[in-house]
C-alpha cells in the first residue's frame, strides 16, 4: 500500500499525462508494479471519481505509458495490450456507475491483467 501512495502522490494536483507518466515511474520501483498502479488509480477514484475516469480517458492515448504498461503485464504483446485495454474500460465502466466501487472490482482487475493467453 505505501508503493501506491507514493505514485498516487505524484498525481494529488491533477492527472495530466506527466503525472500518470510519473505514477508508472514511481509504481515500476515497487516489487508489484502492476498491483502498485491499479492502487493508485483506486485511491484516486476513492478521492474523485471522475478525474480518475478521466485519468484512464488520457491513459489510452498515452502510447508510451501503455507500453510500458504492458510489458508489466508481461506475454505476448497483443495479448498484453488487449489485457490492458480490457482493464482500463473495466475500470472506466465502473467509475461511471453512480457508486463507483472499484476497490471491491481490484480482483477481477488484478485476474484480467495476469490472465495467462
Amino acid at each position: 500500500m505505501r508503493e501506491s501512495r507514493e505514485a498516487l502522490a505524484v498525481v494529488e494536483d491533477g492527472c495530466t499525462l506527466g503525472d500518470i507518466t510519473a505514477a508508472v515511474d514511481a509504481a515500476e520501483r515497487s516489487p508489484e508494479p502492476l498491483r502498485t498502479n491499479l492502487e493508485a488509480i483506486v485511491e484516486l477514484s476513492e478521492e474523485d471519481a471522475e478525474e480518475a475516469r478521466q485519468a484512464l480517458w488520457r491513459l489510452q492515448a498515452d502510447w508510451p505509458t501503455l507500453e510500458r504498461l504492458e510489458r508489466q503485464v508481461g506475454g505476448q504483446p497483443e495479448q498484453a495490450a488487449l489485457r490492458v485495454g480490457a482493464a482500463i474500460h473495466l475500470a472506466r465502466a465502473e467509475l461511471s456507475s453512480p457508486v463507483p466501487q472499484l476497490r471491491q472490482r481490484m480482483p477481477e482487475l488484478m485476474a484480467l491483467l495476469r490472465a495467462e493467453g
